[in-house]
């Protein structure tokens, strides 16, 4: 794979990803706001209109993260952060704090967002603290698998697999130098600043 089709498929996955999160999240948040539910077009009459562009942004975004990040993870090939692991874990705590909230703020309490937020946050979190104990993993969380040049040095490992469970399992690997971090990192992150920008736009 090219070098600058990796780089590119880097860039298609943080923008793509964080603009669909970032449209998810607030319009998860207009929705519980008008009650948790709406309804747009059909020839029955609408109680609760979906406020703004959530009837289409909604959909619309589920699809465009998720193309986004398969697409990257095909193309990208380990460079830079896990577009496989992060993205599950912002995905499920982030609803999960929206389902959390909207319980929390109700008089009274509102027990089925509070059980769908504790539901969510369980399986946003659990994977990744797994995930994060091999080192391979740790690396791959923040700047990949991958030198700056595409060299690729290791695989992430699984969560839940055997080699996950061991802290000692890749400690001996190859690991990315002072120069990967420092052109990695910055880079993926504005990527995502971007997409979330691009997110508030739509949303």
């Amino acid at each position: 794979m090219p070098l600058f089709v990796r780089y590119l498929g880097m860039a298609v996955g943080w923008v793509g990803f964080s603009f669909a999160f970032t449209v998810l999240f607030l319009g998860m948040r207009a929705v519980l706001a008008v009650g948790g539910y709406c309804a747009e077009g059909g020839p029955y009459q609408i109680q609760t209109h979906c406020p703004g562009n959530t009837a289409w942004a909604l959909p619309v975004s589920v699809w465009v993260g998720l193309i986004a990040v398969l697409a990257s993870s095909f193309l990208s090939r380990g460079l830079g952060a896990s577009v496989l692991m992060l993205p599950w874990t912002i995905l499920f705590v982030g609803l999960g704090f929206n389902f959390l909230q909207a319980g929390l703020s109700s008089s009274p309490l509102e027990w089925t967002p509070l059980l769908l937020g504790v539901m969510f946050e369980v399986m946003g979190i659990i994977p990744a603290v797994n995930w994060l104990r091999n080192p391979i993993n740790r690396v791959a969380a923040v700047a990949g698998t991958s030198h700056v040049d595409g060299i690729t040095i290791a695989k992430i490992v699984p969560p839940f697999s055997k080699a996950s469970s061991d802290p000692a399992n890749g400690a001996s690997q190859p690991t990315l130098r002072g120069f990967d971090f420092l052109v990695l990192i910055p880079l993926w992150i504005a990527e995502m600043a971007l997409g979330v920008w691009l997110g508030f736009l739509v949303a």
